[in-house]
């Protein structure tokens, strides 16, 4: 099994095995608190022949003191067999996230565990863009 690709991203679809990615990034530089309206994490993952039976997923992602930003996503998904004439296949995942708060800035980490094994990991950089008075006290 490999991760083809990984990315966090503002919207994805998946159309007849074709993964569109809209916007992927990886830092945000906003005034916080801040709430995401809508984000996508998105995973494209190729598998083998012997790989095609049911799998055990879980995304989570968490700040450096393993403080989860969201409540972690787990589900079971299958890679369906292959016809004679492929020697492996591919699945892809789009999990939508709504209304995303974040409330701290700091790096936070997004991994895909498959069958409890870490795959995918994708750090966030979030900073705070609040104005800030001068202290006047600082010279």
């Amino acid at each position: 099994m490999i991760v083809e690709i990984a990315a966090l991203c503002d919207a994805a679809t998946d159309q007849g095995g074709r993964l569109n990615i809209l916007g992927a990034f990886d830092r945000l530089i906003t005034p916080l608190p801040f709430i995401y309206p809508q984000c996508s994490a998105v995973f494209r993952i190729r598998y083998q022949r012997s790989e095609a039976t049911m799998h055990s997923f879980r995304l989570s992602i968490s700040n450096l003191q393993d403080q989860n930003l969201i409540p972690p996503l787990e589900s079971e998904i299958p890679f369906p067999p292959l016809g004679d004439f492929f020697e492996s296949g591919t699945i892809n995942m789009i999990l939508n996230m709504q209304r995303l708060h974040i409330a701290e800035e700091g790096k936070y980490m997004l991994r895909l565990r498959v069958d409890q094994i870490e795959v995918a990991l994708l750090p966030l950089f979030v900073k705070d863009s609040t104005p800030h008075e001068p202290n006047p006290l600082a010279n």
